[in-house]
């Protein structure tokens, strides 16, 4: 891939399947003159003959003797994606169709690209740095808006201009040290150690507040999970339904009618995350039911974060209680607190064995108490610390966006503290960097012993080196090609 730029490449551009247009891109030399040779424009006027971009019209010959409806668009050197010729054919989105294309671009002398072989092509010539090249990665895989957003604040260079800034920042420091190397017989101090030890430690304290505060670029493509997890009829399925917006999971006033673990992606602030429902958590002797607990409660250690359900009332009584007012719900069937404590006590001992990552309590069906009990039975709840306690009700709606509130501060998609507005950092990329900060460290200590620079000059000057090529591996300024291959082929064929 890195020793053929002087060959034209051709690839299927578009998403996988069947759809109204597929893309076939070409990129090199030969990449006008090629699409030549397999197309007739509306004006008769061969491709090659345009000067700069151009939207042509046509046929596309994808074979000898079959003509399809095309649209060419032409983007000559150096502007365009690659910064070489490219050219891309919309055509007919047929798998099928986008083949015979892509076959007689290659019958006419294309090579088919390799996995991120555009992408490669537009950093081996200045297009864009090496991050940029990974955000672009990102850019495709996005499932999310969250991971949309950040990959794109990394292609906008969020990444790239810090790293410049410290780059240039450091080259500045190490010409001055190399000076008083170069001048050693000179009674001249171009830097003293005192001012070289301040400058570097305040390049490492910013090198650390950036590795403290990025995001992993493997973490944001695995979206945050949710279990709700709580004693049979506590309301989790119509939480789910509410916190949803679809009716993913069946609701009835029958203990057991969630079994499997059932997941629904839901709106955190400006992120998402993965909501799971499971199987109520009791005592029941019944082997289904005990399967479906084993699984509910291996999956609670696993989460980012779990919401306890639990019902602020008797789930029998409030259930039957649905058609009354709610005073006369209240006098009728509001249970004793000594049995509504004890079986919330029973189930906070039974989590409290468990290794449960965050944990925030869902005190549901609040719409059938007062608000004089459902401050008592809250108050309760908070007694327990298993976590910060929300009455809600999913049945009228109450609570649910501060309940939703809650969950995205906890799993890092709230608004304050989204995926997209923070720098995502690949391992590779905070390896280099922890790399850099290390050199940097031991440079400092070097200075702050040091009574003049020359003591240590040339041991400073290389560990600034070894600092600087850690940092241009992040942006490209330094590579191998074992380096760019490991880069490149997380990417699809055509991008």
């Amino acid at each position: 891939m890195l020793d053929r730029l002087d060959e034209t490449i051709v690839a299927l551009s578009s998403a996988p399947g069947y759809g109204a247009v597929g893309i076939v891109r070409l990129s090199g030399p030969g990449a006008v003159e090629i699409v030549g040779q397999m197309s007739v424009t509306s004006d008769g006027a061969p491709p090659r003959r345009r000067r700069g971009s151009a939207r042509l019209s046509g046929e596309v010959l994808a074979d000898v003797d079959l003509r399809l409806p095309a649209v060419f668009y032409l983007f000559h050197e150096p502007h365009s994606y690659t910064r070489q010729d490219m050219v891309e054919i919309h055509t007919l989105g047929s798998p099928a169709v986008l083949e015979m294309v892509r076959q007689r671009a290659i019958a006419l002398g294309a090579a088919a690209a390799q996995p991120g072989e555009f992408t490669a092509r537009a950093f081996l010539n200045g297009a864009m740095d090496l991050s940029t090249a990974e955000a672009v990665a990102g850019v495709i895989r996005a499932q999310s808006d969250t991971q949309l957003r950040a990959s794109r604040r990394m292609m906008d260079g969020a990444l790239s201009r810090r790293m410049t800034e410290t780059r240039n920042e450091l080259a500045e420091l190490l010409a001055l040290v190399e000076a008083d190397i170069d001048f050693a017989e000179e009674p001249i101090e171009f830097i003293t150690p005192r001012a070289l030890h301040d400058r570097l430690g305040a390049i490492c304290e910013r090198l650390a507040e950036l590795l403290r505060g990025a995001k992993s670029v493997e973490r944001l493509h695995v979206l945050p999970h949710i279990l709700l997890l709580g004693p049979p009829n506590a309301g989790k399925s119509s939480l789910m339904n509410r916190l949803s917006g679809t009716s993913r999971a069946i609701c009835a006033a029958i203990a057991g009618t969630t079994r499997d673990i059932l997941s629904a992606p839901i709106r955190l602030g400006r992120g998402e995350a993965i909501l799971l429902d499971s199987a109520g958590v009791d005592r029941s002797a019944d082997e289904i039911l005990a399967s479906a607990r084993a699984v509910t409660l291996s999956t609670a250690e696993r989460v980012d974060l779990v919401c306890v359900v639990v019902s602020l009332c008797e789930p029998n009584e409030s259930e039957t209680s649905r058609g009354l007012e709610p005073a006369r719900r209240t006098e009728r069937r509001s249970p004793s607190n000594e049995v509504w404590t004890k079986s919330i006590q029973s189930l906070a001992r039974d989590l409290q064995s468990l290794a449960l990552p965050q944990v925030i309590v869902a005190g549901n069906k609040c719409d059938l108490l007062s608000a004089a009990k459902v401050g008592e039975r809250v108050r309760t709840l908070k007694s327990l610390t298993l976590g910060p306690v929300h009455a809600v009700s999913a049945l009228c709606d109450v609570g649910i966006a501060t309940l939703r509130s809650a969950f995205g501060e906890a799993v890092g998609t709230g608004e304050s503290t989204t995926f997209g507005e923070a720098v995502v950092l690949s391992e590779r990329q905070r390896s280099a960097m922890s790399e850099a900060s290390q050199s940097l460290r031991r440079a400092a200590t070097l200075a702050e012993s040091a009574v003049e620079t020359i003591d240590c000059a040339d041991v400073l000057a290389f560990e600034l080196r070894e600092a600087l090529d850690a940092l241009g591996s992040v942006t490209g300024d330094v590579t191998t090609e074992d380096l760019l291959g490991q880069v490149f082929a997380t990417f699809c064929i055509g991008k």
